[in-house]
């Protein structure tokens, strides 16, 4: 008689309860999942993945499909603002199922999953998911875990462990897992997302992917080949595809990698888009950026979080506020468009060193116009993340009267920028006044170049903004 396929639900959990009528945004695709979804069918697992993000599934409507489908296993992520959420999710099952829960802030959050209300065992790990899950569902692990309580492991994949992914190369990924790619930017073109690389070089205090955090982890490229070879079968499955997003922490990490990029672009006629570090292009001469640009780059999304060189050095970003404005001038220069991050609201932030944020956006915006460069910002508030320099210390300073799991959507904030996916809070850290944090939120993000923010409303005229 042949043996019954284990069935998992891999959960991309959902950042609501309820289906939200201001959420309209698009949602990238779970890639991490997905791989994990493809390595764990290619061993004969049966796999079911939902993501609750894009279908803004809300909570109960998700628990019970989960409970109608009765699977062996749920995999599942869980990360800072959604954590509530997926307690809530594991702790109403009433079905017997063994539970799997990754993510980047398992690391920390690890703790708080041991104190679940759930008869379920529950295995949680950090670092790469692919082999381990196939060994859990297997029941054949062969690794001692962290820490454990009872029915409950946690088991850290790191350099050290035989489960971790020494090479990217091999990994396949199926798209038919994901119901929402490619996906369609606002501005109309059609996306495939692709991922080359896990790990960051960067140590930024307020990032749960810094270095300085995941030292353990190693850092890991796909070769030129192999990145090649899949945007080929883009090229050849994907009918319309204009653009690809490289989705890696950080894509343009140095020199070396503007060349990397040129290499495997070059042959395609996509454009793309990625994230790169404002100290990629130091001392890099235009002509370079311009071959970068002549690859199909089309935009980069850097961050620069802030202009206060107090606030830069606090975080452990470039302090340089000079060093940031010509960087990124040349960039502008070249004809590529930026997507500026910025963040306010860090500890100990003053008036001051918000008005040096909002002056160097200005500054940014206004190189852009001279040539005639799109530029646009993606402005938040400030939150602590687990697993960051910065949640640590604040924790060990008493600044925080106990460990962060609740964090809230900041509905008021979400309305006047069109980021309710985005817009959470755990408290105000600043100097300021939360009035006067969210009125630089509102009118950095009004610095976009773009027509898709033209109806934000005025901070100093908007009533909305007064009552908060």
């Amino acid at each position: 008689m042949k043996k019954k396929k284990q069935h998992i639900i891999l959960i991309n959990s959902p950042l609501f309860r309820d289906t939200n009528p201001l959420y309209d945004e698009d949602s990238l695709p779970p890639i991490g999942l997905g791989y994990i979804g493809t390595y764990l069918t290619d061993n004969g697992v049966d796999v079911t993945l939902i993501d609750a993000i894009a279908s803004r599934i809300p909570l109960q409507d998700l628990i019970n499909r989960i409970e109608k489908i009765q699977p062996e296993f749920v995999g599942i992520n869980v990360f800072t603002t959604n954590y509530e959420l997926v307690k809530e999710l594991v702790e109403s099952l009433t079905i017997t199922t063994h539970i799997i829960v990754g993510g980047l802030s398992t690391k920390e959050l690890y703790q708080d999953i041991f104190k679940w209300n759930t008869k379920n065992k529950i295995d949680v790990i950090t670092g790469d998911g692919e082999y381990i899950s196939l060994a859990i569902i297997n029941n054949k692990i062969e690794q001692e875990p962290l820490a454990s309580v009872p029915n409950k492991n946690v088991y850290v994949v790191d350099t050290s462990s035989k489960y971790y992914v020494k090479s990217l190369n091999f990994l396949k990924l199926d798209r038919t897992f994901f119901i929402n790619e490619p996906t369609i930017h606002p501005l109309g073109f059609k996306e495939v997302n692709i991922v080359t690389s896990r790990g960051c070089i960067f140590n930024c205090a307020f990032c749960a992917a810094a270095y300085g955090q995941n030292k353990n982890f190693g850092i890991r490229e796909r070769s030129i080949d192999s990145v090649r070879e899949e945007l080929e079968g883009i090229k050849n499955n994907s009918k319309n595809v204009s653009s690809i997003r490289v989705l890696d922490d950080l894509f343009l990490k140095s020199k070396r990698h503007i060349k990397y990029a040129i290499d495997v672009f070059k042959p395609f006629d996509f454009s793309w888009r990625s994230m790169a570090h404002v100290q990629t292009f130091k001392g890099v001469p235009l002509e370079d950026i311009v071959q970068l640009k002549q690859s199909g780059c089309e935009e980069l999304f850097i961050g620069v979080e802030s202009g206060s060189p107090k606030i830069l050095k606090s975080i452990n970003k470039t302090s340089n506020v000079d060093v940031i404005l010509n960087n990124l001038t040349n960039v502008l220069k070249a004809g590529i468009a930026i997507k500026a991050y910025f963040i306010y609201g860090f500890p100990d932030e003053t008036l001051e060193d918000m008005e040096m944020t909002y002056q160097l956006a200005y500054k940014l915006s206004e190189v852009a116009k001279e040539n005639n460069t799109h530029f646009r910002t993606s402005v938040f508030q400030y939150r602590p993340y687990h697993g960051t320099a910065i949640y640590e210390a604040l924790l060990d300073e008493g600044h925080m009267s106990q460990r962060i799991t609740s964090i809230i959507p900041d509905d008021k904030l979400s309305g006047l920028v069109n980021r309710l996916q985005y817009n959470f809070h755990s408290g105000n850290y600043s100097k300021v006044c939360l009035e006067t944090l969210h009125s630089y939120i509102c009118k950095t993000t009004k610095l976009n170049s773009t027509k898709l923010f033209e109806n934000l409303q005025d901070t100093n005229k908007s009533e909305e903004v007064k009552s908060m």
